[in-house]
């Protein structure tokens, strides 16, 4: 009795195991493709960039006007002996600055806090039945919250500890006042510092709500695990601002 059911644990272990193996194989493909397309985005990006002063400076140029006298007025006139008065030189415009625009944000891809060792790739987290569903193995963007250079609070979740959802967030606890997270996106790398920490209940959606500040918020579970629930008590939120 005792070896069926050991074996019937050990199995269903097992199977538990490979579902959560082929989950990941899933997901790791879908990142793969769309890195692909991001180097594409950033090569483009890269270009325009580089080539936004010359832009600018070619507007700059298209409206410069030379003044200047024809050669034949002025030996003329000083053979008649007439004063000739000496034109002023045409004021020369000054070139606009180039002022560096903001990059136009569509896509978050990556997520690297170096403190605490995290480094995953990060993909749409729908909203769905009320709620937001936490992707696996990788860490979400709340649909519906903002992206960088939106004036508004960036929203990832991730799973903290899953045999089938990945743990991409299981040192989310380590993070301190102070630290970098950096969001890799489709207009380059956009760094926050972390200037706050807190718990709070699993059903506080406050959290997700704008200050007004360029801010990212980072949540994942943390408390009580409830097994007729499927979910913990509490949530661990850590938020930061963005740096110059």
């Amino acid at each position: 009795m005792l070896t069926a059911t050991g074996l019937t644990i050990l199995v269903a272990t097992f199977a538990v195991w490979m579902f959560g193996e082929f989950e990941r194989a899933a997901v790791e493909r879908q990142i793969e493709d769309r890195e692909i397309r991001a180097r594409a985005t950033a090569t483009v990006a890269a270009f325009e960039s580089v080539m936004q002063p010359v832009e600018a400076m070619l507007t700059a140029t298209a409206h410069v006007r030379v003044d200047f006298v024809a050669p034949t007025v002025i030996p003329a006139a000083i053979a008649e002996g007439v004063a000739t008065p000496v034109p002023e030189p045409a004021a020369t415009p000054t070139a606009p600055a180039v002022v560096a625009r903001q990059p136009v944000i569509r896509e978050i891809y990556r997520i690297l806090v170096r403190s605490i060792e995290l480094d995953a790739p990060v993909i749409v987290s729908r909203f769905r039945k009320g709620e937001w569903e936490v992707p696996k193995f990788v860490a979400g963007h709340l649909e519906g919250t903002a992206l960088p250079f939106q004036g508004g609070n960036v929203v990832l979740s991730g799973h903290v500890q899953s045999l089938t959802s990945g743990n991409v967030f299981a040192r989310l606890d380590g993070v301190k006042l102070g630290d970098e997270i950096v969001l890799r996106t489709d207009g380059g790398d956009i760094t926050y510092r972390v200037t706050g920490r807190n718990v709070v209940p699993n059903n506080d959606v406050s959290v997700t709500y704008s200050s007004g500040r360029e801010e990212v918020t980072l949540i994942t579970c943390t408390g009580t695990f409830n097994p007729l629930t499927n979910d913990y008590s509490h949530r661990l939120v850590v938020w930061g601002e963005r740096g110059p």
